[in-house]
């Protein structure tokens, strides 16, 4: 069994986001509807807020918890994925939705998984809590890609 320390565990979570808002902007170059391209600009938007406030949270958590051990159980080819994630130009809002509720998902997953298996109760309540707003924030993706279809 591997170790890994929550600040670095926090740290792929940041990569992760950074690869989402990377893959998203690729794929607003190469798509060819207006309405996807600015969804995709949105999708963009908000991984790099969520890289930002995780970030945040990273620089003012108590080293307490960043220095606790978790176990590394985790996938760590997200960010490799993304990048070598091809779709063709011709997406629809639908596809990009569909794409991102998976991916999102892909780190909820882990981000639960990791909080499931926190050996603290301190580790296992941020975790969660920043798990929570994970799922939040794919609650609003989710949202706003309907007022797309008002366009």
């Amino acid at each position: 069994m591997r170790l890994k320390l929550i600040k670095d565990f926090l740290l792929y979570i940041e990569d992760c986001h950074k690869a989402l808002a990377d893959l998203y902007q690729r794929l607003s170059v190469e798509a060819n509807d207006d309405k996807v391209k600015l969804l995709l600009e949105y999708m963009k938007n908000k991984e790099q807020i969520s890289y930002l406030h995780l970030h945040q949270y990273v620089q003012q958590a108590p080293l307490s918890l960043l220095n606790t051990w978790l176990d590394n159980f985790f996938d760590q080819s997200f960010p490799l994925r993304c990048k070598e994630l091809e779709l063709k130009p011709e997406l629809s809002v639908e596809d990009v939705v569909t794409l991102a509720i998976q991916l999102d998902m892909q780190l909820i997953e882990a981000m639960q998984a990791a909080a499931n298996n926190s050996p603290t109760i301190e580790a296992e309540a941020a975790i969660a809590s920043l798990t929570s707003k994970e799922k939040e924030t794919l609650y609003q993706v989710v949202m706003a890609s309907h007022e797309f279809d008002y366009l």
